[in-house]
């Protein structure tokens, strides 16, 4: 019997289970819409890089199939379409909902079709004079063929006829225009209109001296999947450069999904057919939504509404701000405490500002002699980068791992990179082959003495945006074992070096994966008396899973927290009895990643920055460490406990495949809330 589920639908469920976020009643309504924005958004990454990179596999002569499930490429593309067909009209009957729900409360989305006189008068004037002008329409014919489409761009496409003749046209809708058109309104509504819709219904001004059959707003979704490192030589000047070259292709590669959205207008399939065609996709890859299809307006609506009114708890989160942990004294010097024992940082219910006084303690201490610092997504207006720049100029050595194979986060990383190198910065960009994926920062002071070391290990990006919303763990220590590893490590980085020995650091592609199964042997040893536990993003790497399952025919039990991708199929008779898969998607992203092996005095317990996923464990630098502050490590068990309660977010993966939310008579348990009530009551 298998016990593996393909990786690429465990994926589509997830996304899934990020839609359901939008019908759920512990949610306030505004926040609804933005789960259908994230589910959108997700999904377009998803077609870009995995359903782009099954369609490269699909045209090789030789489609290795998926080691799991036995799927060659073509199949698995094939099941991709087919399993998101459904998600298409659950998330238009939801989009439905939400837009309804908040049309009670004043914040209306409105059809061109349901304007009064006086709308109409306003958004034709508005139409004509502020977005006609800025509209660059083409006639589609024998000397106008299709121009290139861009990659998530909106396009208006229009059947029209003159003389019995058919042709096409296009509108290309620039990001010039603003997205939503507010309606003028004298009874406190908040009314608009999308640009796209306006768009549709006056597309008849364009083409004058044609009879319009169909129109429709269309997105094309192309293949991202581009390798940087491909074709890159020596002899280029600068990786940056080739970098950028690279992104710039991925607006020209192959169509993968096309959408189609007609808004109050009849779908036609006559310019499906014709654009199918044309971009060489089969009917499957297009598909045709009733929801906007760029749903990034979202958070522009959010920001105009919340600077009128406020957070309003029926349509709002209520704002939560991370907190200072009791054992945290911003007036003593985070380097000597963290001499005295490990500090612990767990985001976003406690604030960032520690480790970033550990950053500004280092660039300012004259004993500093070097910071070292592995860099993969950064916030816009990075503390970080700019503590960095400061130790540059005062005189630190400062080495800046700067990973810029960051997918989609490459612009951003590569502006970073000049910034640090300007002030002085050592810039790496990492290994040939190796995508770096570690979180850590390692801080060396020179005193009359000795040679002192403080290191940083987390689950997450240096990225004091994300640490308000994702959920990541990390510790700040001075155990000797430690530093003298990430002393090796950064060694190894840049020197390009692959031989280091690590004694306490797990390290991929090196040692992380076969200490684990060393780690999960050791459960199964005790049988009965085992116990694991992994709270992780996504699990794919079959070794990992063959490991936990012999586990499991031994008698260990285990409780995986995985939030999204989960390729491990729990509860099958004899093989999987004894594994749990949960999945917990709320308010924040779970984000971190904890390894928890056995119980009592002999528990282990790991963080780091790595997925068991083979992408992992195999293909980029990782780092996981080991906890040695008990009573960090006993926090981190708990954490995890919390989490095995929460009846509020948390679906199980059932045997059959499919998941199911957590159904209990006791009390409502939301772990994330109870994780921020906890933060807030230990603030003294």
């Amino acid at each position: 019997m298998n016990i593996y589920i393909n990786r690429e639908l465990s994926w589509i469920k997830f996304n899934k289970r990020v839609l359901e976020e939008s019908q759920s009643s512990s949610v306030p309504k505004f926040e609804r819409m933005k789960f259908i924005s994230i589910f959108t958004y997700n999904f377009d990454e998803f077609f870009m890089v995995r359903a782009g990179s099954m369609y490269d596999r699909s045209l090789l002569i030789n489609d290795v199939p998926d080691n799991k499930t036995g799927m060659s490429s073509k199949e698995q593309f094939e099941a991709i379409f087919r399993d998101t067909q459904p998600l298409y009209r659950l998330r238009d009957i939801y989009f439905k909902n939400v837009r309804a729900e908040l049309c009670e409360h004043g914040i209306c989305h409105r059809n061109t079709k349901d304007l009064s006189a006086d709308e109409t008068r306003y958004v034709k004037q508005l139409y004509k004079r502020e977005i006609l002008p800025l509209l660059s329409p083409q006639i589609i014919d024998a000397k106008h063929p299709l121009p290139n489409l861009e990659n998530k761009k909106i396009y208006i496409f229009v059947s029209l006829k003159k003389n019995d003749k058919n042709n096409y046209g296009i509108v290309p809708i620039s990001p010039m225009i603003e997205r939503i058109i507010y309606l003028p309104s004298e009874d406190n509504k908040r009314s608009y209109l999308l640009v796209e819709d306006v768009i549709l219904k006056y597309v008849g001004y364009i083409f004058k001296n044609y009879t319009i059959q169909s129109r429709s707003a269309i997105k094309i979704t192309r293949n991202a999947d581009v390798e940087v490192e491909d074709n890159f030589s020596e002899d280029d000047i600068d990786y940056r450069d080739f970098v950028k070259l690279i992104i710039k292709k991925r607006d020209k590669l192959a169509p993968i999904r096309l959408e189609f959205y007609t808004g109050v207008y009849r779908q036609s399939n006559k310019p499906i057919k014709y654009l199918s065609e044309r971009l060489s996709l089969k009917q499957s890859q297009c598909l045709y939504s009733e929801t906007p299809l760029d749903m990034s307006y979202v958070y522009a609506l959010e920001e105009r509404l919340q600077s009128e009114s406020g957070n309003n708890s029926e349509l709002f989160y209520t704002p939560l701000i991370p907190q200072y942990r009791r054992d945290f004294n911003p007036f003593k010097s985070l380097t000597e405490e963290a001499e005295k024992k490990d500090i612990f940082l767990s985001f976003p219910y406690y604030s960032i500002k520690p480790y970033l006084k550990m950053l500004e303690e280092a660039a300012d201490d004259e004993n500093t002699i070097s910071i070292k610092i592995t860099l993969y997504r950064l916030s816009n207006n990075s503390e970080a980068i700019n503590l960095l720049r400061r130790a540059a100029k005062n005189g630190k050595e400062v080495t800046a791992v700067v990973e810029l194979k960051a997918r989609f986060d490459e612009s951003n990383n590569i502006n970073w990179s000049r910034q640090l190198e300007e002030a002085g910065c050592n810039i790496i960009y990492g290994i040939e082959g190796l995508k770096i994926h570690s979180k850590i920062t390692l801080i060396t002071r020179k005193t009359d003495d000795d040679i002192k070391y403080t290191v940083h290990i987390g689950t997450g990006n240096y990225n004091e945006k994300t640490a308000r919303s994702y959920t990541d763990v990390g510790i700040i220590t001075s155990d000797s074992g430690i530093c003298i590893d990430a002393v090796n490590y950064f060694t190894g980085i840049t020197l390009s070096l692959d031989q280091i020995r690590y004694k306490h650091l797990l390290v991929a592609p090196y040692n992380l994966k076969s200490s684990v199964i060393n780690l999960i042997r050791e459960e199964a040893d005790k049988g009965t008396e085992g116990y694991i536990c992994f709270k992780m993003n996504s699990m794919t790497d079959k070794e990992i899973m063959d490991e936990l399952a012999l586990a499991s025919q031994s008698g260990v039990n285990i409780d995986l927290i995985i939030r999204g991708i989960c390729c491990l199929q729990p509860g099958v008779s004899g093989l999987t009895d004894n594994i749990r898969v949960h999945s917990i998607v709320g308010r924040f992203l779970e984000h971190s990643r904890i390894f928890i092996f056995g119980r009592g005095s002999n528990r282990r317990v790991y963080i780091g920055s790595a997925d068991f996923m083979t992408r992992n464990t195999m293909r980029r630098i990782e780092i996981m460490t080991p906890v040695y502050d008990k009573a960090i490590a006993d926090e981190l068990y708990h954490m995890t406990e919390y989490m095995l309660r929460d009846n509020v977010k948390r679906s199980i993966l059932c045997s059959n495949g499919e998941y199911e939310h957590v159904i209990t008579d006791s009390k409502p348990f939301d772990s994330q809330i109870y994780f921020y009530n906890e933060a807030y009551n230990q603030t003294p």
